[in-house]
């Protein structure tokens, strides 16, 4: 008889403006504009490479539906980055930085309310260092309060039984 496989969902990392994993702080984030997290070093002998992601936002005063926030991350081997800006919580020097990186499922404006928005779904990382990095699309900022934002990563990993 076969054995069964299971998916076992470990801890969450999280990018947080304060008490995450690491720091992502995308307050206030103007239009046509971008930052990026902190990078998180997944190690050497992770478990596995599988994450669900979700990403989470509140706009802010002004909202236009259907407008949305790209979503996306930057990952590194050590030596080379998916881009230049750096590996600390920083702003996204232009949209031509987030041209090589890849994108998950944008967070969309789906309704005229200060709100939380959320994208959510499964990534393959294959490096060992990650950050999540928000493009704002929409025509207007985001909202100012720091704890209205954040990304988290779960390891899914596969267990036989």
């Amino acid at each position: 008889m076969a054995n069964k496989i299971t998916q076992v969902l470990e801890s969450a990392i999280t990018w947080l403006s304060t008490g995450g994993s690491a720091a992502f702080t995308p307050t206030s984030l103007g239009a046509a504009a971008g930052r990026q997290g902190a990078y998180h070093d997944l190690g050497v002998t992770q478990g596995g490479r599988w994450f669900a992601y979700r990403a989470w936002i509140k706009p802010g005063a002004t909202r236009v539906v259907g407008e949305y926030v790209e979503v996306g991350l930057i990952t590194s081997d050590g030596t080379s980055p998916d881009n230049d800006d750096g590996t600390g919580d920083i702003a996204v020097s232009s949209v031509d930085k987030i041209r090589n990186l890849r994108r998950v499922r944008p967070i969309i404006i789906d309704e005229n309310a200060a709100v939380t928005m959320v994208s959510s779904g499964h990534v393959f990382i294959e490096q060992r260092y990650v950050s999540p990095f928000f493009w704002n699309r929409t025509a207007n900022s985001l909202s100012a309060t720091a704890g209205d934002f954040g990304f988290s990563l779960t390891p899914v990993v596969d267990e036989v039984q």
